[in-house]
C-alpha cells in the first residue's frame, strides 16, 4: 500500500476530506457540511461536530491507505480558548456582533483604526472579524474566563490538536487580520503584549515544519502545524515563483498579490485592502468582499422569483450588452456593513432587471460581482498588469469569467481547473514535514494546478467602461 497524506480544508460552512498520493495528486475528496450553531445566544463554529467529524474520517482513511502526514487548513480569524488543555469558552464565530461600546473602549485603550492599520495591516472590521479584538471582547463580557484561560490555538492548530495531541503557533494565521502581529516589526505585536496573547500562545513553527508523529491505529502519522486557508491556495503559486494576482472565491472573496511591500495607506483604510502574512512570514497585499456570501443571497432571489436554476443560464452576449448600453440597472453592495470597498453604499437593487427575467436578473448579479473584483483588484495592483487566476466556486462561472476577462482587457484571465487548489497548499505543508524540507525544494512538475485562459468576449469596451465609471461614482460617494 502506497502512502498517502491526510488533508482537511474547513470551509465555514463545508468541511472537506481529502486523500492526495505521496507526489500531491489528490485521490480522494468528500464534503460534508456543519454550520454554526448558538450557544447561550452567542453565534459559534459547531467545534464538537466538526472534530467527530474529522476523527471518524481519519480513522476510516487508514484502514484504506497508509496516511504518512496530515494537514489541516481553515479559515481565519478564529481561536480556540483553552484550560489545561480542554475549551474554557466555546469557538465563537467570527460572525458574531460585538456591542460598540466595547469597540469603541478597545481603539482608546491601543490606538486609533488608523494607527493600527499602519502596524498590522489591518483595517477595522464589525463583528468578530479581528481575533484581536475578540480576545478583548471576551476580556470585557466574560472576565474570569478571560483570566483561566492559559493557552490560545487558531483555528488550525486547535484542530490539528484535537486529532494529535501537538500544540503550535503558525504566522499564516497570526498575521490573518487580528491586531496581533505588527509586520514592521516582525513580531507580535503590542496588542498581542497588551491582552496576553503572546505569552498564551505556543511556540511559533513554520507551516512545513513538523511536530512530531502521532500514532493513530498502529499508523505513525507525521503532523505539520496546519495554515490558513487562503494562504494554503497561495503556496504552490510562491513555490512555482509565478508573478500572479490570485483571486480565491468562496463565501470572501480574497485577492492576493505576492511580492508588494509592506506599504499600507491612510485611504485604503476603509476599503477592506489588508496585508496577509504568507507561509514564508512575508506581507501579502491583499484585497477583500464577501462575494460567496452576496451571491447566494441574491440568487436564492432569483430562485425564489423565477423558478429556474441559474447556474444554469449560459452567458448571453446581446443581455450583457443591453444592460451595459442602458446603465438603468446596479446592485449597490452593502449587504456586508464595514467590509468590500464600498463601504459607504447601502444594499439595494437599481432598475427592474430582477422583474424582467432570470437571465437579466443572474447577468446583471455577475456583472456587479466582476466590477466589485475589477475595484478591488486595481486597488492592490495599482495598474500593474498581471496575470489574474480564479480560484474556487467563480471560476466555475462562465458570465463572471467573461466579463471579468473583458474587463481586464489587457491582461489575461485564468480559471484554474484544478478542484482541489487550499488542499493542495495544506498537503506541501504535510509532504514538507513528512520529509524534512522547504516547500522551495520540492519538484515543481508535481504542483501543476491546471488552469484555462478565459476568450475576451466581443464586448462593447466603451459601453462597459462607461458602466464601470458610473457604478464607483454612485457607490463610492454615497453617505
Amino acid at each position: 500500500m502506497n502512502g498517502a497524506i491526510a488533508v482537511f480544508d474547513i470551509g465555514k460552512s463545508n468541511k472537506k476530506f481529502i486523500v492526495f498520493s505521496e507526489d500531491l495528486k489528490p485521490i480522494y475528496s468528500e464534503t460534508t457540511r456543519i454550520d454554526e450553531v448558538k450557544m447561550n445566544g452567542i453565534i459559534c463554529d459547531d467545534a464538537e461536530s466538526i472534530t467527530s467529524w474529522m476523527k471518524s474520517r481519519l480513522l476510516q482513511s487508514i484502514g484504506k491507505w497508509r496516511i504518512k502526514a496530515l494537514s489541516i487548513t481553515t479559515f481565519g480569524a478564529t481561536i480556540a480558548n483553552l484550560k489545561s488543555g480542554r475549551l474554557r469558552l466555546p469557538v465563537i464565530s467570527y460572525n458574531q456582533e460585538i456591542e460598540r461600546s466595547i469597540r469603541e473602549k478597545f481603539y482608546s485603550e491601543f490606538g486609533s483604526p488608523l494607527e493600527l492599520y499602519l502596524s498590522t495591516g489591518t483595517p477595522p472590521y464589525g463583528q468578530l472579524l479581528n481575533a484581536g479584538i475578540q480576545v478583548y471582547w471576551i476580556r470585557e463580557r466574560f472576565p474570569e474566563a478571560f483570566n483561566e484561560i492559559d493557552e490560545i490555538l487558531f483555528l488550525p492548530q486547535y484542530l490539528t490538536y484535537t486529532l494529535t495531541g501537538f500544540k503550535a503557533s503558525e504566522i499564516t494565521s497570526i498575521g490573518c487580520h487580528t491586531y496581533l502581529y505588527d509586520i514592521g516589526r516582525s513580531s507580535w505585536s503590542y496588542v498581542a503584549e497588551g491582552l496576553k496573547v503572546d505569552v498564551r500562545s505556543p511556540e511559533i513553527s513554520e507551516v512545513w515544519e513538523p511536530l512530531g508523529e502521532a500514532e493513530v491505529h498502529g499508523q505513525r502519522i507525521t503532523v505539520s502545524p496546519g495554515i490558513h486557508d487562503s494562504n494554503a491556495c497561495l503556496l504552490p503559486y510562491l513555490v512555482r515563483s509565478r508573478d500572479i494576482l490570485l483571486a480565491s472565491t468562496g463565501t470572501w472573496c480574497v485577492f492576493m498579490h505576492p511580492g508588494e511591500k509592506f506599504n499600507p495607506r491612510a485611504d485604503d483604510l476603509y476599503r477592506d485592502v489588508l496585508y496577509y502574512i504568507d507561509a514564508y512570514s512575508r506581507p501579502v497585499r491583499s484585497s477583500r468582499f464577501k462575494g460567496g456570501f452576496e451571491y447566494d443571497y441574491y440568487i436564492a432571489m432569483i430562485k425564489e422569483k423565477f423558478s429556474v436554476i441559474p447556474e444554469n443560464i449560459d452567458f448571453d452576449q446581446d443581455i450583457l450588452d443591453s444592460i451595459l448600453r442602458r446603465r438603468e440597472d446596479f446592485i449597490a453592495p452593502g449587504i456586508v456593513e464595514g467590509s468590500g470597498q464600498f463601504q459607504r453604499s447601502k444594499a439595494k437593487i437599481i432598475g427592474g432587471a430582477f422583474n424582467r427575467s432570470a437571465g437579466e436578473a443572474y447577468h446583471l448579479l455577475n456583472l456587479y460581482l466582476a466590477v466589485e473584483s475589477y475595484v478591488a483588484i486595481n486597488l492592490i495592483t495599482e495598474g500593474r498588469k498581471v496575470d489574474i487566476v480564479v480560484q474556487g466556486g467563480f471560476a466555475k462561472n462562465n458570465i463572471y469569467l467573461n466579463i471579468l476577462s473583458a474587463l481586464f482587457h489587457e491582461s489575461r484571465v485564468l480559471k484554474a481547473t484544478f478542484p482541489e487548489a487550499t488542499g493542495l497548499g495544506a498537503a506541501i505543508c504535510a509532504k514538507c514535514a513528512l520529509e524534512g524540507i522547504k516547500p522551495h525544494d520540492l519538484d515543481v512538475s508535481m504542483l501543476g494546478a491546471g488552469e484555462v485562459e478565459v476568450p475576451k468576449p466581443d464586448v462593447n469596451l466603451e459601453n462597459l467602461m462607461s458602466y464601470v465609471d458610473e457604478f464607483i461614482g454612485r457607490f463610492s460617494a454615497e453617505e
